[in-house]
């Protein structure tokens, strides 16, 4: 990303009231319904302007844009990502976590009930973990397919900018400069530098919210977007035989929202 526009950016949030990590109890959000939007990251600017009185920013030691880290596993065949890409609800995704500022990691479970809904659960971890054969118990407990043949399959790293209303019991991520690489694959780094991801986190789906009338009024709409499936697609999609057609309508949002950035 353009160091002036991540100035601006960061300078942007700033103008934001804050809280802290014990101050949500209603927008804590751990099952919920998510609504995804993919834009350029040059419209951030006057977004955090215009949102400047209906979200606060969460701050910690000073900082309010995070450092992200994560793993994601799956099998082999690549179980996991088989199950999104081929529309399943009631599908899996394991990854572990890391807070790069604070150096705490969680091993996470996120799973899509049949009612479009997340539910995340996790545990702490001393130290990251590239086997997970000691947390097979917790990943069985979660019904998670073949959890003793999982294995890590992509890293990525960003970082997040969290807004949240407790007054509305809603939170809203803002994730930039995302990159993503596969374990042994030399040429899969992938970095979508001109890109913002924003996540909209409900308890349940309203889109009568500062955030969703904003965006509609600057003609971004709701996007599907997954980190894990999204970055292994941008890695292998030439790959033979790798299923993607259900993410080719992201892809090309993708690439429009990166043209715009750097027009």
């Amino acid at each position: 990303m353009d160091h002036n526009l991540y100035t601006r950016i960061v300078e942007q949030i700033e103008t934001l009231p804050a809280h802290g990590l014990c101050d949500l109890e209603k927008a804590t959000l751990m099952n919920r319904v998510d609504t995804k939007f993919i834009l350029s990251a040059r419209l951030l600017p006057t977004i955090l302007a215009e949102l400047g009185g209906c979200y606060s920013a969460l701050e910690i030691g000073g900082e309010r844009c995070f450092r992200y880290e994560s793993t994601y596993f799956d099998t082999e065949d690549y179980r996991l990502y088989h199950m999104h890409h081929n529309g399943h609800l009631n599908r899996h995704k394991v990854r572990m976590r890391r807070y790069v500022d604070s150096d705490i990691q969680f091993l996470e479970v996120k799973f899509k009930n049949n009612k479009k809904r997340t539910i995340k659960r996790r545990i702490e971890l001393d130290e990251p973990a590239v086997n997970l054969g000691e947390h097979v118990d917790f990943l069985k407990s979660l019904k998670v397919p073949s959890p003793g043949e999982l294995q890590p399959c992509l890293h990525n790293r960003y970082r997040r900018i969290a807004l949240a209303s407790e007054e509305r019991g809603e939170r809203l991520t803002i994730d930039i400069g995302l990159s993503n690489a596969i374990p042994g694959f030399d040429q899969s780094e992938k970095a979508l530098t001109e890109i913002a991801i924003v996540e909209l986190k409900q308890s349940t789906l309203n889109r009568d919210t500062p955030f969703y009338r904003l965006a509609r009024s600057m003609g971004v709409r709701p996007s599907g977007f997954s980190k894990y499936c999204m970055g292994m697609t941008l890695a292998l999609r030439h790959r033979e035989n790798w299923k993607y057609n259900r993410f080719k309508p992201v892809l090309r949002r993708l690439a429009h929202q990166q043209k715009i950035g750097r027009g």
